[in-house]
């Protein structure tokens, strides 16, 4: 059994890609040289937070309405700066080449739902709505559902679900609103992210 919001989890997830937020920032896609800098230093104060901290700019908690974040090109180098100060190295450039050519063009979204099997979310998927368009998920993931609690309450699952999108097009100023459906189009939850508010 786990809790929501495993940290190793967490940790596996952003690891494929490799606070406190501000008033303002719109999130960055292809990093200048100075926003890289921004991210990799971002990155190295951070390695005394705990995962769920660190990425809390980049989360939306709707509490047993599920927990979502999107990785952004920033998030992850400034993930894979943390990871290499944690193991007192530093990112050379194949490693930062690299670390964003895996999240370059594309906004990833992860989120936790709960249900009652460990199936419940194999058939969903997603849609990011960005003002009056409707944009649908070029790839997801839907392992099954992990048990977590104590084990002295009702059985309950919660279930990991990977949806990428492509980011051409999406103002990096924008309200979007990731919503998913299940096997008949029908809500099952909704996150709302102020891409202005994250990096």
């Amino acid at each position: 059994m786990r809790t929501l919001l495993s940290v190793p989890l967490l940790v596996a997830y952003l690891m494929m890609f490799s606070s406190a937020c501000s008033d303002s920032y719109a999130m960055m896609q292809k990093l200048s040289v100075e926003q890289r800098e921004e991210a990799i230093k971002h990155g190295k104060r951070s390695v005394r937070m705990e995962v769920p901290e660190f990425i809390k700019e980049w989360s939306v908690d709707n509490g047993t309405n599920g927990f979502a974040f999107i990785t952004t090109e920033f998030l992850a180098l400034a993930y894979a700066a943390r990871q290499a100060a944690l193991q007192s190295g530093e990112l050379n450039n194949f490693d930062i080449e690299d670390t964003l050519a895996k999240s370059s063009g594309k906004l990833v979204f992860r989120v936790s739902l709960f249900g009652n099997t460990d199936t419940f979310s194999k058939d969903f998927s997603a849609v990011l709505r960005v003002g009056d368009k409707t944009f649908p998920s070029t790839f997801w993931s839907n392992p099954p559902g992990e048990t977590y609690g104590d084990g002295k309450s009702k059985p309950a699952f919660v279930a990991d679900s990977d949806f990428y999108f492509p980011s051409e097009g999406i103002d990096p100023n924008a309200v979007v609103l990731l919503i998913v459906q299940d096997k008949d189009g029908k809500e099952v939850a909704k996150f709302s992210f102020n891409l202005s508010k994250m990096r």
